[in-house]
């Protein structure tokens, strides 16, 4: 994106909870970054992309986690004032491609481990909470065109299950003898935090003119909620095909695919595609709450449109189990010797 696109980054700098502070932590994520092809270096695109990056967000922001694979970026900043809260990250990648081994498709995901901030206990008897909080931040591009919806839910499941294998030591808990191979969710059922985003590519299962008429209407309180009864994703989830226990914040923004770019104009193409909403940010709702979420319907340099979000994320460890009391032996009397 131009300079001008990438304006609306600059938001979260002053996007904190507090009045006038910025938020602590900021993904910024894209897809289709840069021509996949073979290369032996990083193209111009993608070194384009991070540059933004830095710059929008300024000098307050450092870059804790950034990864590329094939067109998929990832950016995970910190806060200068929260850097000492931060106790580990890790990185991983998962191609989802052609034979799962071409990187126009996949994920990339940092695992992190941040301090606690637990209120002091108010008796002994109080339950302990853990010290450190498991976050996962994952960005993915999933399977594209209307009818491979199983296979986006097919590109969740592998992303999932690779994943918890390459998760660093520690990360996870130890997994309970009465789980089996195929206990996919293990992952995002284990951490304390889960963020799950990019151009996942569900579609609306409309006809192109009954869906761009309703987004045309100019009514979204009125017609979105009716759109979104064909989003693909809404019924992957409800249906339990893909992401369980995952939410999402209210979606009250046009559909952000696909545009003739430079343009606010739908797709005019032959393929006359059918507008959807394919960006999304989808988190488990364990301790975190939406404050925004939206698009950025002013960027056009893409056929897709910007989206962003902000949470509020309780910062407590979970409850730990109650140990169990020693008891103390009883020493037997002179007679029992």
């Amino acid at each position: 994106p131009s300079e001008d696109d990438a304006e609306f980054i600059r938001a979260f700098r002053k996007a904190g909870i507090a009045e006038g502070s910025g938020s602590e932590l900021v993904l910024i994520s894209g897809q289709e970054c840069e021509n996949i092809k073979p290369r032996r270096t990083e193209g111009r695109r993608s070194r384009e992309y991070r540059r933004l990056m830095v710059k929008m967000l300024g000098k307050n922001y450092v870059p804790i986690a950034i990864h590329l694979l094939g067109g998929i970026q990832f950016g995970l900043f910190a806060r200068k004032s929260f850097l000492d809260e931060i106790e580990d990250i890790s990185i991983a990648d998962i191609t989802c491609g052609l034979g799962n081994v071409f990187h126009n498709k996949g994920a990339i995901a940092a695992f992190v481990t941040v301090k606690a901030r637990n209120p002091p206990r108010e008796s002994n008897d109080s339950p302990a909470k853990a010290k450190s909080l498991k976050m996962v931040f994952v960005t993915a591009h999933l399977a594209a065109h209307v009818k491979n919806s199983d296979a986006r839910d097919a590109d969740f499941w592998r992303i999932s299950s690779e994943l918890a294998a390459q998760a660093p030591e520690g990360f996870l808990p130890l997994e309970k003898k009465d789980s089996t191979p195929d206990d996919r969710s293990f992952l995002f059922d284990s951490v304390d935090r889960a963020f799950f985003c990019g151009d996942l590519n569900y579609r609306v299962d409309l006809p192109r003119e009954v869906a761009e008429g309703a987004v045309l209407a100019g009514k979204p309180d009125e017609n979105f909620p009716d759109l979104l009864k064909h989003d693909q994703l809404f019924r992957t989830i409800a249906e339990g095909r893909a992401f369980p226990g995952f939410t999402e914040g209210k979606i009250s923004f046009a559909p952000t695919f696909k545009f003739d770019k430079g343009t606010g104009e739908y797709d005019t193409s032959h393929k006359q595609r059918i507008p959807a909403w394919t960006d999304r940010i989808l988190f488990k709702p364990w301790g975190t709450r939406v404050i925004s979420y939206d698009s950025v319907p002013e960027a056009q340099h893409s056929d897709h449109r910007p989206v962003l979000g902000r949470f509020r994320v309780n910062m407590e460890g979970r409850e730990l189990p109650p140990t169990p009391k020693r008891r103390r032996k009883r020493q037997g009397s002179k007679r029992d010797q």
